[in-house]
């Protein structure tokens, strides 16, 4: 009997169009917790060194966790893991909606698909039950147009749909994968992998239900989280949804600007989620069993931006179509937003793509012969709008703009550098590592999917949201140090706040439940109660932890044997330099290595390479990781 989990792994190989349902091993799955640990595990062990992202032996694995499609308050999420077009790293891209809960509903924890289809296809599961089944006539159509099509085809409107668009299909380097219409496992390209696979979508629903172990501890547990949550601190999360932050951030001089030029943007209560609410929201939406609903319906009702109802645009779009490209006008971020949704775009890179381009375009880099005419000025609302259908379609500039702002830089030559804001390849998003946190400087230097902020935490719960989330009786250093220290402490934390974070990421679960303190948030003693009653397996934190550790260290390999190094972890050289003006003038990142020194002996890494150390990997029962020298 399988308690939490559906106890099944389906195997798609797209190339032979045939399938294999995989009783899991309980022993091995509670070694990594499920969902990015065991994904981890999967893609090390089955996926070689060295295979092209796009090729037809690049697997890719979703996968859920111990809490996704509970009742658990975070239960809502999945991760696609997979090797990244774009950067070639280690990549996992989460949503939340529906899509997770009702893959497990439908009799599966991971599906597996590998392979190239002939012609487009797209896998339909539904109560144990598996077809791959023509996509010809889908391909072509946006998300929205892929969603009703199927929902009339299959003649079900429960199923949850994840979907590229017309970027995927044309080969966008950072393409996402879009489920429910509006949540995007954006980051890395992972609509890109499913267009070279001929795989137009998945296809989920199932009324197969959780078993729970012990359902008057469970409930009981649930109980207590959802008592603590009413005191959860970050309370613009749940009232104004993450576009809160715009005010915010801007009133601290950390709101990232002209493509991380300037940190304060003079126009932002412009484009603030006051604005946002007051204007253009619809409502506020929810992912399965979420009470913030930190989610947003909006639209544009006339104008040269009308815009129908769409989930979004978060603070992440809002930075990266407004305050990064100079735009202040709000209808044209949410068109901007809209776009992406439909064609499936990652918002953060479309958004630094067009930032960087305009950027070179002022410095000269860039002329109206490069542009197709069109001059990017900061703050044209208008050929921003355009550069994304561009940029979907990879028509004109947009072909050159749909391969990331590292393969950008690389063909302006060297004078295009500074403007390149990317980590392994991977653009930053709207968190400024000069003045928000030191702690997420180091977090952008060794994430293993590249510049990123959420993938395993929000770096900066540690000094700048002075949260320790349960952390401190592990070893979490406490009290911080001030927000500004580089010294090597911020390291120590570091390891910390990731295994902390990556404990959400083993479980399915939404990170934003997990910032706080005890009697304020999830905290992994929390969740060890919640997980324990749920799969009957007596789990402890300490046992979360170690879990955490070995998906950490599995991820930071997956890198190794793809020839990352400690050389990679690095900043781009405009965090060196200090930020011109606003509330936060005069700030830099001086003293990376110190904190990169201190973080990979508190890792049990080595300090050279930046890399596991075979003692490390033995003492986490990851004996099969050692690279040969």
């Amino acid at each position: 009997m399988w308690y939490g989990f559906a106890g099944k792994l389906l195997r798609v190989n797209l190339t032979s169009g045939e399938f294999k349902v995989e009783e899991l091993d309980k022993n091995e799955l509670r070694k990594y917790m499920g969902c990015v640990g065991y994904a981890a595990k999967l893609l090390y062990q089955e996926m070689p060194a060295g295979i092209g992202p796009l090729a037809p032996e690049a697997k890719v694995v979703l996968a859920t966790g111990a809490v996704t499609g509970t009742s658990c308050p975070s239960g809502g999420s999945y991760e696609v893991c997979y090797k990244s077009p774009l950067t070639g790293t280690w990549n996992q891209a989460r949503s939340g909606g529906a899509f997770g809960p009702k893959l497990k509903y439908a009799g599966f924890d991971f599906v597996v698909i590998e392979g190239k289809a002939k012609e487009p296809v797209y896998i339909y599961i539904h109560d144990g039950k598996v077809e791959i089944k023509a996509a010809k006539h889908l391909w072509g159509l946006n998300v929205e147009e892929t969603t009703d099509t199927l929902i009339r085809e299959l003649d079900d409107p429960e199923i949850s749909v994840a979907t590229i668009g017309q970027a995927g299909e044309n080969g966008v380097l950072y393409a996402a994968l879009i489920n429910d219409r509006g949540r995007a496992a954006g980051r890395g390209g992972i609509g890109a992998v499913f267009g070279s696979k001929n795989l137009k979508a998945v296809v989920v629903n199932g009324r197969g239900g959780i078993k729970v172990a012990r359902p008057k501890e469970f409930a009981a547990a649930i109980e207590k989280a959802e008592q603590w949550l009413k005191n959860y601190p970050l309370s613009s999360i749940p009232t104004l949804g993450t576009v809160g932050l715009v005010s915010l951030n801007n009133s601290l001089g950390i709101l990232p600007t002209k493509n991380f030029q300037e940190t304060y943007f003079e126009n932002a209560d412009q484009i603030s989620g006051e604005v946002l609410n007051r204007k253009y929201q619809i409502k506020r939406r929810a992912c399965y069993g979420c009470s913030f609903a930190c989610g947003r319906y909006t639209s544009v009702m006339s104008g040269k931006y009308a815009t129908p109802p769409m989930e979004g645009p978060e603070y992440e779009t809002v930075d990266m179509f407004g305050p990064i490209c100079g735009v202040d006008d709000l209808e044209a971020i949410i068109r901007a937003n809209y776009l992406c949704n439909v064609y499936g775009l990652d918002t953060v890179s479309t958004g630094m793509s067009i930032g960087f381009a305009m950027e070179c375009y002022e410095k000269g880099l860039l002329t109206e012969k490069d542009t197709e005419g069109m001059p990017l000025r900061w703050g044209d609302g208008e050929v921003m709008v355009k550069l994304v259908e561009k940029i979907a379609h990879r028509e004109g500039i947009g072909e050159f703009l749909a391969q990331g702002v590292k393969r950008m830089a690389e063909q302006l030559g060297p004078a295009a550098e500074e403007a390149a804001i990317h980590v392994k390849g991977l653009e930053l998003p709207a968190h400024e590592p000069r003045s928000e946190s030191k702690v997420l400087a180091l977090q952008y230097a060794v994430s293993p999917r590249g510049g990123c902020h959420m993938h395993p935490n929000w770096a900066s719960t540690w000094d700048f949201g002075q949260l320790d989330c349960g952390m401190k009786e592990f070893g979490m250093p406490w009290p911080p140090k001030e927000i500004q220290d580089e010294s090597p402490q911020k390291g120590v934390a570091y390891r910390y706040v990731a295994l902390q974070g990556e404990i959400s990421e083993i479980l399915g679960a939404c990170i934003f439940y997990s910032w706080g303190t005890e009697g304020s948030c999830i905290t992994p003693q929390l969740y060890a109660e919640i997980v324990s009653a749920l799969t009957g397996w007596d789990v402890t934190a300490e046992e979360l932890m170690l879990a955490a550790e070995r998906s950490w260290n599995l991820k930071r390999c997956f890198n190794a044997r793809e020839g990352f190094t400690r050389e990679h972890d690095k900043l781009p050289k405009r965090f060196t330099k200090a930020i011109p003006n606003g509330p936060a003038k005069g700030l830099k990142v001086v003293n990376l290595d110190a904190m990169l020194d201190a973080y990979y002996e508190a890792m049990g890494w080595d300090k050279a390479t930046g890399n596991p150390t075979p003692e490390k990997l033995k003492e986490l029962g990851l004996e099969f990781a050692i690279m040969s020298s």
